[in-house]
């Protein structure tokens, strides 16, 4: 028991210094070993969903910031691909998750 704890805190304490893309490569290649499927859905400014899709590895942020309290600036996209390796860009809101909501939505209307 003792053994795991010290594995874990150890494994912990190097994530904690890896820089941000080394974190974003071992958590997809996470993604890959786990073989989990995401979908993304996009909503309209007003609630409204708009697309809901599937994601091939992961949705990325671009890093738009700017002014004084280094807050996202016009321009602040996301972009994925798809399971067919074609590429989306977005600059609305979004909800990422492991499973189908367009077929949770349809099984909760019956």
């Amino acid at each position: 028991m003792k053994r795991l704890l010290l594995i874990s805190a150890l494994l912990i304490f190097v994530l904690a210094g890896c820089r941000n893309e080394t974190q974003n490569r071992l958590r997809r290649s996470i993604q890959d070993f786990t073989n989990t499927r995401m979908y993304i859905t996009l909503y309209s400014h007003d609630g409204v969903a708009l697309f809901t899709g599937t994601v091939d590895g992961k949705v990325t942020r671009s890093n738009a910031r700017g002014g004084a309290a280094n807050e996202t600036v016009s321009g602040a996209y996301i972009f994925w691909y798809d399971d067919r390796g074609r590429y989306h860009q977005s600059d609305l809101p979004y909800l990422v998750t492991t499973y189908d909501r367009s077929e949770s939505l349809e099984g909760s209307s019956q």
